[in-house]
């Protein structure tokens, strides 16, 4: 026998309404027909499924709660980000939930009912996939569930977005490169199926094109971005034998590893091959060689995240638009004209 628990998702589809009619029946009752009010009861008792309805009740209408869900709340790319939304939460009278999914499906269902049952006002995610239960049941992919902003730019739906303007990051990363002369340039990319890294690929590859440079698509090295993930492609291109003369790395995170992994095989950055990577993190200034990278105004951008969902959440005009955040090139001492040029 199944110890499963049931979901919202679950009882929508045992009572044959959407997410949507689900989450009103039981945070706004008196919104719903009663005929179809008493589905959703039906099923819930059937599924056994236990709502907080004490909780819903106390927060039927508008809750000043946002929530906050990230897929790793220990990396420290989201320390100013979180500010940034508590900021701007704080000042126009809201107060902050942060869940940490860790990739967890069961994790993401405990966040996503505390917001179909109206605990929580509206959601931020900036996790990579959107959470299981709050995808579209039917065909057409249309959402019509409670207000979420996302920081990603998800495939999967159709959202108020925040989010950075990562082709423009990878074209700046590449235009610097190319400027300092390098025509051999290797890409360390995370998953291209994340659309943030898919951007950023694209953006520094169509810069190579631009510039008459062959991108090696074949020589990318892709992968879960972490430190250990980067010390792995710098024995990858070692081990070639045909060292590019620079690399661009999707993360700092992974850039640390490259620039360890590079150093522990005898190599000098910038001398024999320069490192740029991508978000700007506060120690990439205290590396030696300091890190060159493609900044990301995390606190600015928790800020108009939370902007954003507090005005779809209050029914502003404009309030579903995308907005997207420029990033903006760092430049520091592992990025230098290559090797054959000194």
């Amino acid at each position: 026998m199944s110890t499963k628990k049931p979901t919202v998702k679950d009882v929508a589809r045992e009572a044959e309404v959407s997410i949507a009619t689900v989450s009103r029946a039981m945070s706004r009752p008196d919104d719903v027909k009663p005929e179809t009010r008493d589905l959703v009861f039906e099923a819930m008792k059937r599924l056994g499924y236990r709502a907080n309805q004490a909780a819903a009740e106390l927060r039927r209408g508008s809750s000043k709660t946002l929530l906050v869900l990230v897929s790793d709340i220990t990396n420290a790319f989201f320390a100013s980000f979180f500010k940034g939304i508590e900021e701007e939460a704080r000042e126009q009278g809201y107060v902050v939930l942060i869940g940490d999914t860790s990739g967890d499906t069961q994790t993401e269902r405990a966040y996503t009912d505390m917001l179909l049952m109206n605990q929580a006002g509206g959601m931020i995610i900036n996790t990579l996939n959107i959470p299981e239960d709050l995808l579209p049941s039917d065909d057409n992919g249309t959402y019509s569930g409670p207000p979420l902003v996302s920081c990603g730019g998800h495939r999967e739906l159709e959202l108020p977005t925040v989010r950075t303007g990562d082709e423009l990051g990878g074209r700046l990363a590449a235009e610097h490169l190319i400027g300092l002369g390098h025509t051999s340039i290797v890409q360390v990319c995370g998953s291209l199926d994340i659309p943030a890294f898919e951007r950023r690929y694209l953006g520094f590859r169509d810069a190579l094109l631009k510039a008459e440079i062959d991108p090696q698509d074949e020589r990318r090295i892709l992968g879960n971005l972490s430190i250990e993930f980067g010390q792995d492609a710098a024995r990858s291109l070692v081990a070639s034998g045909n060292l590019p003369t620079a690399v661009f790395v999707h993360n700092d995170e992974t850039a640390t590893g490259v620039l360890h992994g590079l150093a522990r095989a005898g190599l000098r950055v910038p001398g024999d091959i320069s490192v740029i990577g991508y978000d700007d993190m506060p120690y990439s200034a205290v590396f030696n060689p300091g890190l060159s990278s493609i900044r990301l105004p995390r606190r600015e951008w928790g800020r108009l995240a939370a902007r954003k969902l507090i005005a779809v959440l209050e029914g502003q005009p404009g309030a579903g638009e995308p907005l997207i955040i420029d990033p903006e090139l760092i430049i520091r001492d592992s990025t230098g004209v290559p090797r054959d040029a000194l």
